[in-house]
């Protein structure tokens, strides 16, 4: 992968809602009692974003394995290095314009806590959704990986600000996986 280029999601939005609709369309026939919601920063009026539209599938704990492998079927595999017992991940290798990543957890784990929350914190708070547009502008043009580290850091740090969060993670933090606030990052998911 190139390095990454930031855009405002305003240029895109009229494409990413397109592509959400196409998505949870299909995601929906798929799998019938999920929930689909867009997440990420093209989900957040303002934000600046590399592009990519970002689903987040939520199922029952009894249905991840059924969702896993029918949208196996349909999807890439991407990132298996963080999946988890409760998180999967997945990219139409198809989709351009905009890149379209599917991302399913189990609702209420702690996987799935990590995606609502940090969208409403950042439409909630603009100088919170500021900062984060500053940290994008400066990883503009830098590889995958610089870029995924640091906004991984960021996210981290918000959601470890965040009372509900910081408590429902602390009583569930997912296998393999560091506790909230320690040294160790992974890859962001977004």
């Amino acid at each position: 992968m190139g390095p990454i280029r930031i855009r405002p999601e305003a240029e895109l939005r009229v494409a990413v809602a397109a592509a959400f609709e196409a998505h949870r369309s299909r995601i929906d026939a798929l799998l019938p009692g999920a929930e689909v919601e867009h997440v990420g920063s093209t989900s957040i009026p303002g934000a600046l974003t590399k592009g990519d539209l970002d689903l987040l599938v939520r199922v029952d704990a009894t249905e991840l394995d059924a969702a896993v492998r029918t949208l196996r079927a349909t999807y890439a595999v991407h990132q298996p290095e963080n999946w988890t017992p409760t998180y999967a991940s997945f990219v139409d290798p198809a989709a351009s314009d905009p890149p379209v990543g599917v991302q399913v957890a189990v609702r209420g784990s702690a996987d799935d806590r990590l995606f609502g929350p940090f969208r409403e914190a950042m439409i909630a708070d603009p100088a919170l959704l500021a900062a984060y547009n500053r940290l994008k502008l400066d990883l503009d043009g830098e590889d995958y990986a610089r870029y995924t580290n640091a906004k991984a850091a960021f996210v981290e740090d918000v959601l470890g600000r965040l009372p509900a969060v910081t408590a429902a993670r602390a009583a569930s933090p997912p296998p393999g996986r560091p506790p909230p606030g320690s040294r160790e990052r992974r890859t962001s998911r977004r």
